[in-house]
């Protein structure tokens, strides 16, 4: 883990390795899922029908 809080340079950023658990991540289940979004606070826990109302950016018309 990188003790430097940032600003990151370009450069920092290209050397610095990822810490995600592959095979912890490939293994999680929705139940697993669930149980994190329920334990913490911070994390809404949206219903089927409040996820639909979010599009995704290729979904938006352009209106620049």
């Amino acid at each position: 883990m990188n003790s430097k809080k940032g600003p990151f340079t370009l450069e920092e950023i290209r050397k610095m390795k990822g810490e995600t658990n592959i095979e912890a991540f490939t293994k999680m289940t929705d139940k697993d899922i669930k149980a994190q979004i329920l334990a913490d606070p911070d994390t809404p826990n949206l219903s089927d029908y409040e996820l639909k109302e979010f599009d995704f950016p290729r979904m938006r018309e352009n209106k620049a």
